[in-house]
């Protein structure tokens, strides 16, 4: 998960998606929008509760 994936992501709210989260370090945010994850970046690999947590969201099979 890395902060250079913005290349990748034409989403204006960028700075809200995991990849940025972590890159500031916000543990606390990130275990919020990953409990109980329905979707997975083809970035970085990263599960989300929902496709806007992620720069490209594909979803995952339950």
């Amino acid at each position: 998960m890395e902060a250079e994936s913005t290349e990748f992501c034409a989403d204006k709210e960028h700075a809200g998606h995991i990849c940025e989260l972590e890159s500031r370090q916000e543990w606390d945010l990130i275990r919020q929008v990953t409990l109980h994850p329905t979707v997975r970046c083809e970035n970085c690999g990263s599960l989300a509760n929902c496709a806007g947590d992620v720069c490209m969201p594909t979803e995952i099979e339950s």
